[in-house]
């Protein structure tokens, strides 16, 4: 990233904070309001040693409150990692060797997803407690490491056969998914050319304002929608059954 780039980045997360604490008028409010609420929520249910799956630099290991270690698993290493997983091998990681599993917005990423499955199984104790999020409605982002999308249904299918689930919950609704979308569209277009790029950091008390309007109108119309159908994100618990 330019030196530019950097000094926008620094004084747009000063104006509107950055993961996991971004204010209601940063432009990526919509598709993690919901999310950072439950996770709160949720969190501090889990207790033990605490396997982190996909980590980066650990944004939720202070709401882990009740556990006695976070140990954090990635595929490169950074700031939050302590294992490294390559791709294709059995973790570094004894079996049935952590209490509880964290692994949020990772699933869409992961190249042979019924491995990491079955790692995550591994290595999570019989009765171990499991919190995963994984988009539904999202535009495509990390590629080309972007490979799927989950739905509810979709999510239940995939941990019911060896999971207890206790928890399945669609975070988000209409207003969500259309703001998230044309903000990031918006995002993406003014980060195609140089020109647009300089003229973003000139505009930026207008992306500001704009983003804040774009967000009050799809929490409002996340009030409105009782469909059920439009959410942006999945949230499950479940218990590792002990069969």
């Amino acid at each position: 990233m330019s030196r530019l780039g950097n000094l926008y980045d620094r004084i747009y997360s000063l104006m509107c904070g950055k993961h996991p604490n971004v204010r209601p008028w940063h432009f990526q409010w919509l598709p993690v309001k919901d999310l950072y609420a439950d996770l709160r929520r949720v969190l501090p249910q889990l207790s033990g040693k605490v396997l982190d799956v996909g980590c980066g630099d650990k944004p939720y290991k202070g709401w882990l409150s009740r556990a006695d270690l976070c140990v954090g698993l990635d595929v490169a290493s950074g700031p939050g990692v302590d294992v490294i997983a390559e791709p294709g091998k059995p973790w570094p990681l004894e079996t049935a060797s952590f209490d509880a599993l964290l692994c949020t917005q990772v699933l869409e990423h992961v190249a042979d997803l019924p491995f990491v499955l079955g790692e995550i199984h591994r290595v999570l104790k019989p009765g171990g407690q499991l919190a995963a999020t994984v988009p539904f409605t999202y535009n495509e982002h990390g590629s080309p490491w972007d490979f799927r999308r989950f739905s509810v249904h979709g999510v239940k299918q995939l941990f019911s056969v060896h999971y207890e689930i206790t928890e399945i919950k669609p975070q988000g609704a209409l207003g969500s998914t259309l703001g998230t979308l044309l903000l990031n569209w918006l995002d993406a277009t003014m980060n195609q050319w140089k020109v647009t790029r300089i003229s973003k950091g000139f505009l930026l008390p207008v992306w500001v304002l704009f983003s804040a309007m774009v967000n009050l109108i799809g929490w409002l119309l996340d009030k409105a929608d009782r469909t059920r159908a439009f959410y942006g994100n999945v949230l499950v618990l479940a218990t590792k059954r002990c069969g």
